[in-house]
This record gives C-alpha cells, structure tokens and sequence, in this order.
C-alpha cells in the first residue's frame, strides 16, 4: 500500500510539473491541469439513472421507480496515444431505492435494520414516498476509446457505502405525517462493473451491481442493473 501511495504521488508531482498548456480532450480546459499525456481535472463528469432491482432472494420487495444520480469529484487520466486513456476517478453516489404504492419501507436506527412493509400494515393510509437513500463514494477505474467527438468507456470501481437512510410520508387518520430514520447498517464495501458510449459529451451508460446492497439478517437482498444519461464524457 505505501508503495501505491508513493507512485500516485510521484505521478501527480510529474503531473503539475509539466508545463500548462490546453487539454484539448478534456472536458474543459479551465478545469483540467497537466500535459498532453498526464491530466488531472475535477468535476469530469456527471450522470442520472434508473435502477432495475433484482431480488429474488427476497419475497415481499415491490420495486418502484428506484434510480441514482453521481458526480465525479476528481479524476486522474493517462493518456498514452491521442486515441486511449486510462482513468482512475473519485466519485460522489446518491442512490434512491422506492418501492411501490402499496409498500413502505421501515427501518430499526436502534439495531441498523430495514425491512419492506405492507401499506395495509403501517399507519399511513396512503404513502406520498417511501425512500432508502444511499450515499456511496466510488473509486473507478477505467478505459476509455476516443474517436472525434465520440467516446467510449468500460471499467469497474469499488464503492464504500455511508449508513443508509429511511424516509417516508403519507397520509394517516390524524392528516399528513412524515418520519425519518438513520444509521441502517449497508454493506461498506461493495463493486460495479460499467460501460458508456458517447458523442460530443452526452451520452448514455449503463452498470450492473452483483453485490447486494445490505448483509443477510439486515436489509433486503436486493442488487441493480442501472441505465441512464452522462454528460462530460468525451468533451
């Protein structure tokens, strides 16, 4: 590990030193640092999806519209021919698991647990949200083909998840009434594997999660394939 340590930092020391000139193929090049073969550049890219849940392995989960937005905070780019690059990022995750109207979520702060309820055996009489929200920082890793205005880009990244958190609102016998639950034990670390094609910056990408999003005994076994839009790449 203090070996990895010590090459990235070399690498960024050869980095800044280099003489600045125009990343033609970044995104911006009042953003981006570096030369024509090492960069570093923040906010490269951002992106919206919807999810497509998988849990076979847990009866009672009725998916709803579930999706995820993410930014990349900061990324590192090699980029050996004018055609091929190499990136290792940091990216910021948010993911929104819903289910459906006639389902809500409930959730344990006191032992880390969520569970999926039926309506009919809550309080509320009809459920305006119910949201697991997520919030995921990712390292990817990636490569990436670029021809003109087009781009095109495959790589896997490792995900260390923060406390899940619960939010629902609905409608009771008293009015409108909203609870709030944190601390729901994810599983920290988990993996994704991920591909997006791209012209002149817009584009679509597409990722499967195999691992599940919480251990057995605490939360739903559930996974996700994910489709959606990116801005950035390519650009």
């Amino acid at each position: 590990m203090k070996k990895v340590l010590i090459a990235i930092v070399a690498l960024m020391a050869v980095t800044f030193s280099a003489q600045a000139q125009k990343v033609t193929f970044s995104k911006d090049a009042n953003l981006a640092f570096g030369s024509k073969v090492f960069f570093v550049e923040p906010i490269s890219y951002l992106g919206y999806g919807a999810h497509i849940l998988r849990g076979a392995e847990t009866p009672g989960i009725k998916g709803g519209y579930s999706n995820e937005f993410f930014v990349n905070i900061m990324e590192l780019g090699i980029r050996p021919t004018k055609t091929i690059m190499f990136a290792l990022g940091v990216d910021y995750n948010l993911d929104h698991y819903r289910l459906d109207k006639e389902h809500v979520w409930g959730a344990d702060s006191d032992n880390g647990t969520v569970w999926s309820n039926s309506l009919s055996m809550t309080k509320f009489k009809e459920v305006r949200y119910s949201r697991l929200n997520v919030h995921t920082f990712a390292i990817p890793v990636s490569f990436e083909v670029r021809a003109n205005k087009g781009a095109f880009r495959i790589g896997a990244m490792g995900e260390y998840n923060l406390p899940a958190v619960v939010k629902n609102k609905g409608v009771t016998a008293d009015g409108v009434s909203k609870n709030r639950t944190t601390g729901i034990t994810t599983n920290e670390f988990t993996y994704s594997f991920f591909a997006a094609l791209s012209y002149g910056g817009l584009g679509v990408y597409g990722k499967y999660s195999p691992a599940f999003q919480f251990a057995d005994g605490i939360g739903p076994r559930f996974n996700a394939i994910t489709i959606g839009a990116v801005l950035g790449l390519g650009m």
